[in-house]
């Protein structure tokens, strides 16, 4: 499983505890930092998304920021400050130097909310095509994303390995599996996948795969659960009967 969080990185206390609890009822992973020394330390197979004040505790200039992201592959970058507080030459040159996006910090709520997701949509599927593997989080299941295979059972001891997957079942469960405990809409599941295709195929399309992908992973299919008005997500409620 991808290890994703969000990070603060303002001294301003107000900002911080706003936008924490903006992340936090969306049951995001999201991390306050004073200043960017903390985020120095951050284990290489963690990936997120940094929000850093335009200032002394965070990024000074454009070119501070540009040193900071260098060979730093799993970290992206919202810089922001106080309206008016930045120019547009400031601004065009932080965008220059590797920032995602640049926003202030008194934007309307829903936007950040709907910026974070639409970056982490973006995002994620490049990191799962990434990876060589992917696990459950307790171990017991494995996708191989080189071979196209998964194996169950790795914990219990009762493994197997399943190959008779269609490649649109075994990208849905790829991407489910990556974003386990997490509600997945039908709609990301589209764009994921399906790409520049996706306002052409039927949504309808997602279920007949899943009631597919349910039946051949057997018990595992049941943890497959249908997130009514939404999409599906993968709880490892169940396991293979030992």
């Amino acid at each position: 499983m991808i290890k994703f969080t969000l990070w603060l990185i303002t001294p301003d206390r107000d900002i911080s505890d706003k936008w924490y609890r903006l992340f936090s009822r969306e049951r995001l992973n999201v991390t306050p930092l004073p200043d960017l020394s903390a985020i120095s330390r951050i284990p290489e197979d963690t990936w997120g998304l940094a929000f850093v004040e335009i200032c002394g505790a965070g990024f000074a200039s454009p070119q501070s920021m540009k040193t900071f992201l260098s060979g730093r592959k799993n970290i992206s970058v919202m810089v922001f400050s106080k309206p008016g507080k930045t120019s547009n030459p400031e601004i065009s040159g932080f965008l220059e130097s590797g920032a995602d996006d640049f926003i202030t910090s008194d934007i309307d709520e829903r936007v950040l909310l709907s910026k974070t997701k639409a970056h982490i949509r973006r995002l994620l599927p490049s990191l799962n095509l990434a990876r060589t593997l992917v696990m459950s989080a307790d171990g017991d299941i494995e996708i191989d994303m080189v071979k196209r295979t998964i194996r169950l059972g790795l914990v219990s001891g009762k493994e197997k390995t399943l190959h008779d997957f269609t490649p649109k079942e075994f990208e849905i469960f790829s991407v489910l599996l990556s974003n386990e405990e997490q509600a997945v809409s039908r709609k990301s599941i589209m764009e994921d996948i399906w790409r520049e295709r996706s306002g052409h195929v039927n949504l309808e399309t997602i279920d007949k795969h899943v009631e597919t992908l349910r039946h051949k992973l057997g018990a595992y299919g049941k943890n497959i659960r249908t997130v009514y008005g939404t999409g599906y997500t993968y709880k490892n409620r169940l396991k293979e009967p030992s």
